[in-house]
Protein backbone atom coordinates (compact mmCIF):
# COMPACT_ATOMS: atom_id res chain seq x y z
CA UNK A 1 0.00 0.00 0.00
CA UNK A 2 1.56 3.09 -0.73
CA UNK A 3 1.59 6.44 1.25
CA UNK A 4 -1.72 9.37 1.01
CA UNK A 5 -1.18 11.42 -2.07
CA UNK A 6 -0.14 14.57 -0.57
CA UNK A 7 1.39 18.24 -2.44
CA UNK A 8 4.91 18.32 -0.97
CA UNK A 9 7.15 15.39 -1.47
CA UNK A 10 8.64 15.78 1.59
CA UNK A 11 6.64 17.68 4.30
CA UNK A 12 9.23 18.60 6.91
CA UNK A 13 6.51 19.01 10.01
CA UNK A 14 3.40 17.56 10.56
CA UNK A 15 0.79 18.93 13.36
CA UNK A 16 -1.70 16.33 14.71
CA UNK A 17 -4.31 17.78 16.19
CA UNK A 18 -5.30 16.53 19.98
CA UNK A 19 -8.66 14.95 21.14
CA UNK A 20 -8.23 11.84 20.24
CA UNK A 21 -7.03 9.94 23.51
CA UNK A 22 -6.84 10.35 27.77
CA UNK A 23 -4.59 8.75 30.00
CA UNK A 24 -5.28 5.78 32.14
CA UNK A 25 -3.43 6.27 35.37
CA UNK A 26 -4.97 3.44 36.73
CA UNK A 27 -3.43 0.88 33.45
CA UNK A 28 -0.44 3.09 33.04
CA UNK A 29 -1.94 3.62 29.28
CA UNK A 30 -3.43 5.77 27.11
CA UNK A 31 -6.80 4.93 25.77
CA UNK A 32 -8.38 6.51 22.37
CA UNK A 33 -11.77 7.82 21.05
CA UNK A 34 -13.07 7.30 17.84
CA UNK A 35 -11.07 10.39 16.25
CA UNK A 36 -7.42 8.80 16.89
CA UNK A 37 -7.09 8.34 13.01
CA UNK A 38 -5.50 11.75 13.99
CA UNK A 39 -2.62 10.11 15.30
CA UNK A 40 -2.89 6.79 13.40
CA UNK A 41 -2.67 8.47 10.39
CA UNK A 42 0.59 10.94 11.60
CA UNK A 43 2.61 8.08 12.40
CA UNK A 44 1.55 6.59 9.20
CA UNK A 45 2.84 9.38 6.81
CA UNK A 46 5.88 9.57 8.81
CA UNK A 47 6.25 5.93 8.20
CA UNK A 48 6.12 5.55 5.01
CA UNK A 49 8.74 8.83 4.76
CA UNK A 50 6.39 11.72 4.01
CA UNK A 51 6.85 13.66 7.08
CA UNK A 52 9.83 14.07 8.94
CA UNK A 53 8.60 15.53 12.32
CA UNK A 54 5.30 15.15 13.74
CA UNK A 55 4.19 17.05 16.72
CA UNK A 56 1.25 15.87 18.87
CA UNK A 57 -0.71 18.92 19.95
CA UNK A 58 -2.24 19.08 23.08
CA UNK A 59 -3.65 16.24 24.06
CA UNK A 60 -5.76 14.26 26.76
CA UNK A 61 -2.59 11.93 27.04
CA UNK A 62 0.02 14.72 27.09
CA UNK A 63 -1.32 17.90 28.31
CA UNK A 64 -0.51 19.62 31.50
CA UNK A 65 -2.52 20.12 34.22
CA UNK A 66 -3.47 23.49 34.54
CA UNK A 67 -1.98 24.03 37.98
CA UNK A 68 0.74 21.63 37.09
CA UNK A 69 0.50 19.79 40.18
CA UNK A 70 -2.61 17.57 38.90
CA UNK A 71 -2.88 14.12 37.29
CA UNK A 72 -3.98 15.78 33.98
CA UNK A 73 -1.86 13.39 31.46
CA UNK A 74 1.14 11.81 30.75
CA UNK A 75 3.72 12.99 28.55
CA UNK A 76 7.03 10.82 29.10
CA UNK A 77 4.84 7.58 28.79
CA UNK A 78 3.19 8.91 26.18
CA UNK A 79 6.14 9.35 23.96
CA UNK A 80 6.93 5.57 25.31
CA UNK A 81 4.26 4.46 23.95
CA UNK A 82 4.64 5.78 20.34
CA UNK A 83 8.42 4.46 20.66
CA UNK A 84 7.01 0.98 21.54
CA UNK A 85 4.96 1.80 17.94
CA UNK A 86 8.44 2.38 15.85
CA UNK A 87 8.53 6.18 16.36
CA UNK A 88 11.64 7.63 16.85
CA UNK A 89 11.68 9.93 20.02
CA UNK A 90 13.70 12.44 18.50
CA UNK A 91 11.02 13.12 15.40
CA UNK A 92 8.10 13.17 18.18
CA UNK A 93 7.34 16.47 19.83
CA UNK A 94 4.93 16.99 22.05
CA UNK A 95 3.01 20.23 22.56
CA UNK A 96 1.54 19.66 25.94
CA UNK A 97 0.14 23.32 26.91
CA UNK A 98 -3.15 24.26 24.62
CA UNK A 99 -6.45 24.28 25.84
CA UNK A 100 -8.15 24.71 21.92
CA UNK A 101 -7.60 25.19 18.89
CA UNK A 102 -6.09 28.54 18.92
CA UNK A 103 -3.50 27.88 21.47
CA UNK A 104 -2.32 24.16 19.24
CA UNK A 105 -1.28 26.79 16.57
CA UNK A 106 0.78 30.00 19.01
CA UNK A 107 2.27 27.25 21.10
CA UNK A 108 3.42 24.66 17.57
CA UNK A 109 4.94 27.58 16.30
CA UNK A 110 6.46 28.77 19.57
CA UNK A 111 7.90 24.94 19.91
CA UNK A 112 9.12 24.67 16.62
CA UNK A 113 10.28 27.83 15.37
CA UNK A 114 10.20 30.43 12.16
CA UNK A 115 11.01 27.29 10.16
CA UNK A 116 7.22 26.32 10.38
CA UNK A 117 6.30 29.89 8.18
CA UNK A 118 9.32 28.27 5.78
CA UNK A 119 9.66 25.00 5.68
CA UNK A 120 6.54 22.45 4.09
CA UNK A 121 3.95 21.69 6.75
CA UNK A 122 1.42 19.62 6.80
CA UNK A 123 -1.93 20.16 9.86
CA UNK A 124 -3.95 16.93 10.58
CA UNK A 125 -7.07 16.44 12.10
CA UNK A 126 -11.02 15.53 11.50
CA UNK A 127 -12.45 16.77 8.69
CA UNK A 128 -15.24 18.45 10.61
CA UNK A 129 -12.55 20.32 12.31
CA UNK A 130 -10.45 21.47 9.55
CA UNK A 131 -12.07 24.69 8.39
CA UNK A 132 -11.58 25.88 11.67
CA UNK A 133 -8.29 24.73 12.08
CA UNK A 134 -6.69 25.96 9.07
CA UNK A 135 -8.13 29.47 9.33
CA UNK A 136 -6.51 29.29 12.55
CA UNK A 137 -3.28 28.30 11.88
CA UNK A 138 -3.34 30.74 8.89
CA UNK A 139 -4.28 33.54 11.05
CA UNK A 140 -0.89 32.33 13.12
CA UNK A 141 0.94 33.42 10.06
CA UNK A 142 1.24 29.82 9.29
CA UNK A 143 0.15 27.58 5.56
CA UNK A 144 -0.11 24.06 6.22
CA UNK A 145 -1.13 21.84 3.47
CA UNK A 146 -4.08 19.55 4.95
CA UNK A 147 -4.34 16.23 5.82
CA UNK A 148 -8.27 15.26 6.76
CA UNK A 149 -9.55 12.19 8.99
CA UNK A 150 -12.56 10.77 10.46
CA UNK A 151 -14.12 11.34 6.55
CA UNK A 152 -17.41 9.73 6.70
CA UNK A 153 -17.21 7.05 3.57
CA UNK A 154 -20.03 5.69 1.31
CA UNK A 155 -20.06 1.81 2.28
CA UNK A 156 -20.43 -0.43 -1.07
CA UNK A 157 -23.90 -2.01 -0.52
CA UNK A 158 -25.64 0.25 2.10
CA UNK A 159 -28.52 1.71 0.98
CA UNK A 160 -29.21 5.67 0.87
CA UNK A 161 -31.85 5.54 3.57
CA UNK A 162 -33.44 9.35 3.91
CA UNK A 163 -35.13 9.13 7.44
CA UNK A 164 -33.69 10.45 10.29
CA UNK A 165 -30.91 7.95 12.38
CA UNK A 166 -29.20 8.45 15.74
CA UNK A 167 -25.66 8.47 14.52
CA UNK A 168 -26.53 12.04 12.47
CA UNK A 169 -28.42 13.18 15.36
CA UNK A 170 -25.28 12.86 17.41
CA UNK A 171 -22.96 14.39 15.40
CA UNK A 172 -24.96 17.89 15.58
CA UNK A 173 -23.24 19.15 19.07
CA UNK A 174 -19.71 18.24 17.04
CA UNK A 175 -20.78 20.35 14.34
CA UNK A 176 -22.49 23.05 16.57
CA UNK A 177 -19.15 23.22 17.99
CA UNK A 178 -17.09 23.76 14.99
CA UNK A 179 -19.93 26.35 13.67
CA UNK A 180 -19.37 28.10 17.36
CA UNK A 181 -15.98 27.95 17.51
CA UNK A 182 -14.95 29.32 13.77
CA UNK A 183 -17.12 32.26 14.60
CA UNK A 184 -15.94 32.85 17.59
CA UNK A 185 -12.35 32.90 16.34
CA UNK A 186 -12.59 35.07 13.33
CA UNK A 187 -14.52 38.01 15.86
CA UNK A 188 -11.66 37.38 18.18
CA UNK A 189 -8.25 36.89 16.78
CA UNK A 190 -7.22 39.01 13.81
CA UNK A 191 -4.88 36.95 11.12
CA UNK A 192 -1.12 38.02 11.82
CA UNK A 193 -0.29 37.87 8.18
Amino acid sequence: MTAPYLKGNNIHTASCLGGYSYWDWKRSRPEFSEIADRLLEGIRLYKHGRIRKLVLASDGSIIESKDRKGLQGNAADMKQYLADLGMPLEDVILETRANNTWENATFTLELIGNSMKTESTLLITSATHMRRSLWTFHAAGLNPDTYITDTFPEIKGEKTNFLPSWHVLASWPELTHEWVGYLYYRLRHKPSV
